[in-house]
């Protein structure tokens, strides 16, 4: 009985086998180096999909912004994400200048923003991200005016920057 088992082992392995269905792209031969290139490939492909993907992501995600933060400014409600920090100093002496004034230089755009800097000349004023000026002023010393913010290229919807601040005396 165990000669009869073996013999129809063997026929239905060779029934299997005429009739599986033939994968032209499947390898025959089963070389590991082919499959490890065919494998390495495939990641290559996969990732550089990722990145593509990634990329157009941020594409959309940006011009989003850049969209809204334009409509937000049309219709006039704008939100003020930019924060410019710093310090209020003498120019000549270099001495910090404590209680002047940064404002939103007002010939520029609604809406302004203003702070007073601290008793060590320090400030931090949070208005739009967009290129405008900002105009300086203490008793004693001549006004001036900083430009800050980003042009549309460099634009993003929050950050900031730090500027100091030197005013000549009258």
């Amino acid at each position: 009985m165990s000669s009869r088992a073996g013999t129809w082992k063997r026929f239905w392995r060779k029934l299997r086998r005429a009739f599986r269905p033939r994968d032209e792209f499947a390898l025959e031969s089963g070389d590991p180096e082919l499959r490890d290139i065919f494998v390495r490939s495939g990641l290559r492909v996969a990732a550089a999909f990722a990145i593509i993907f990634g990329m157009v992501f941020f594409a959309f995600w940006w011009s989003g912004a850049a969209v809204g933060f334009g409509a937000s400014r049309a219709a006039g409600t704008a939100q003020p994400t930019w924060t410019v920090t710093g310090t209020v100093r003498n120019s000549v002496t270099r001495e910090p200048i404590p209680w002047a004034t940064v404002e939103d230089d007002p010939g520029g755009r609604p809406p302004f923003y203003r702070v007073d800097a601290g008793y060590s000349g320090a400030f931090e004023l949070v208005t739009l991200p967009e290129p405008h000026r900002l105009r300086v002023s203490s008793p004693g010393y001549q006004i001036s005016t900083v430009f800050v913010g980003r042009d549309w290229f460099l634009w993003t919807p929050k950050g900031g920057e730090k500027k100091d601040i030197y005013l000549l005396p009258k």
